[in-house]
């Protein structure tokens, strides 16, 4: 090895530096054992620590739930104690409410019957009063068709008997006229006049309208020809499936079957006029016989 002298400053300033970094080397590894040996030491109080803090916390979590399991059991009883104390109280109050229900039902079932057989008796009392108003009013109808009847019968009596007045004195009024009709021929007979006999003027007297019959024709005729003229006379002939010819006809005969006619001369008159003439003739007796009374006054 060789010796301090023969080594020069270079190298004894490196051999120093060197020295200096094992030394720091060795004090850090030093400084860092302790302070590996330190965090050890504290990770193994931490861990300790960690342990007892989760033994202490799963102690205290099992206290709890063992609490909990107690309390929830304590619970559960004073529940199903209430329960049951509440279902004896429902069942209590629901047999109360059903005898209290049954009661009212039966009352009320008894109030039904009782409105039932009142209504049957007013409903057969009801029948029995209009059974009894009916055969009342069967009975006063009966009496009025016998009062009726009855009031028939005699009316017929009367008109029987006044239809045998009217005939007896229509045939005492038949042969007066014919008497006094006879009389009257025989007396013209014997002594002939230019007067004219009561029965040939009452031969020739025809029915003659009156004037509100002339003047309702008139106003029914007037009706007519104002609704002849408004109407359409093509239109309704062919709403009424005719043609117009047959429909003016139709109209034209109606017209003519209700036109209020004149009294028209009938053949009695003609007659008489011919019998007349024959009377007024030369070779008639009775014509003579008035010529000659006529001549002689």
């Amino acid at each position: 090895m060789p010796s301090v002298d023969d080594v020069d400053e270079e190298t004894l300033k490196r051999l120093k530096r060197e020295a200096a970094i094992r030394s720091k080397e060795e004090d850090f590894e030093r400084r860092k054992k302790a302070e590996e040996k330190k965090k050890h030491a504290q990770l193994k109080a931490l861990r300790e620590e960690y342990e007892n803090k989760m033994m202490k916390r799963e102690q205290e979590r099992l206290a709890l739930l063992k609490k909990q399991t107690e309390l929830r059991a304590r619970k559960k009883a004073e529940n199903q104690r209430l329960n049951a104390s509440r279902e004896k109280n429902i069942a209590k109050k629901y047999k109360a409410w059903k005898d209290r229900a049954d009661a009212e039902i039966h009352a009320i079932i008894e109030e039904q019957v009782a409105e039932e057989e009142r209504l049957e008796e007013a409903i057969q009392g009801a029948r029995a009063r209009k059974a009894e108003k009916q055969e009342e009013k069967r009975a006063r109808a009966r009496d009025e068709q016998t009062r009726l009847e009855e009031l028939e019968m005699s009316r017929r009596e009367k008109e029987q008997e006044r239809a045998r007045k009217r005939d007896l004195r229509a045939i005492n009024r038949v042969d007066s006229l014919k008497m006094e009709t006879r009389d009257e021929l025989e007396s013209f007979i014997q002594n002939p006049y230019p007067v004219p006999l009561k029965q040939v003027l009452a031969g020739r007297l025809r029915p003659v309208p009156k004037v509100t019959e002339l003047l309702a024709a008139y106003k029914d005729q007037r009706e007519d020809l104002e609704q002849l003229e408004a109407q359409d006379i093509p239109m309704r002939a062919q709403l009424c499936n005719q043609t117009i010819f047959q429909y003016v006809r139709d109209i034209q005969l109606k017209a003519e079957a209700e036109r209020m006619r004149p009294p028209e001369p009938v053949a009695g008159d003609l007659m008489r006029t011919m019998g007349k003439k024959k009377q007024q003739s030369p070779s008639s007796p009775i014509s003579r016989r008035g010529k000659s009374s006529r001549g002689r006054a």
